[in-house]
């Protein structure tokens, strides 16, 4: 629902969403990618006419222990988080764009956003395994970029930093993160009401979407749309 009136009210139109079921994340990437896929192409060929836009948001993930420092890893914790965090997702990108490849230019435009985050870019105490998935993610996404640039800007690949929003998981990392500068920070940001609206990052991004104006690749935070 955050999405679909989000979506209304940057670009004025309905945003259809569909829910396609649970998925395990730490099952089979290939199951998964083919089970999500299978239910994609049933909601596409019942529609009456094609979308101008097939978007994949992909926001799936965990953050992990965040009581936990890079020395205190085990290599079993190291794949299962992995597989979790960056082998579902690259599979399921990998799918999504060979789907709509297939489709040629039966769909106007194809878009990829990865909901990436400031720990892609910048490194913060505890958080070694999410923000080396996070730079990982978004570097997957920029190599798709350079593949996918002789499509005439039909494909177009996004990596979005939503900002520290308010929601549970800003509530989970401020009770569980280890670094207590960090706990301070996100503490004050919450009681002072500083924390950022998931209806106004979603629709930050939705406003980029509708643009079709970012590059290829980019990563984008929300406090620099």
């Amino acid at each position: 629902q955050g999405l679909e009136s989000a979506a209304f009210e940057s670009t004025g139109t309905h945003a259809h969403t569909y829910t396609l079921g649970s998925v395990d994340l730490s099952a089979d990437a290939g199951q998964t990618t083919k089970a999500v896929l299978a239910k994609l192409q049933a909601i596409v060929a019942a529609l009456p006419a094609l979308p101008k836009l097939l978007c994949l948001v992909n926001n799936a993930g965990s953050i992990g222990d965040l009581s936990k420092t890079v020395d205190q890893y085990a290599a079993d914790e190291i794949a299962s988080y992995t597989s979790m965090n960056f082998v579902s997702y690259a599979s399921l990108t990998s799918g999504f764009l060979e789907y709509c490849g297939a489709m040629g230019g039966a769909v106007e435009k194809v878009a990829v956003v990865n909901i990436s985050s400031l720990l892609a870019v910048q490194a913060f105490a505890n958080w070694g395994l999410y923000a080396a998935l996070k730079a990982a993610r978004d570097r997957f996404l920029e190599v798709a970029a350079l593949e996918t640039q002789g499509d005439g800007g039909r494909t177009r690949l996004l990596s979005y930093a939503p900002g520290p929003l308010d929601n549970d998981m800003q509530a989970e990392v401020r009770a569980s993160i280890m670094d207590p500068e960090q706990r301070k920070i996100y503490g004050d940001m919450h009681r002072q009401g500083k924390l950022v609206r998931v209806q106004d990052s979603a629709k930050a991004m939705c406003d980029l979407l509708d643009k079709w104006e970012f590059q290829s690749g980019a990563h984008i935070d929300y406090y620099d749309v």
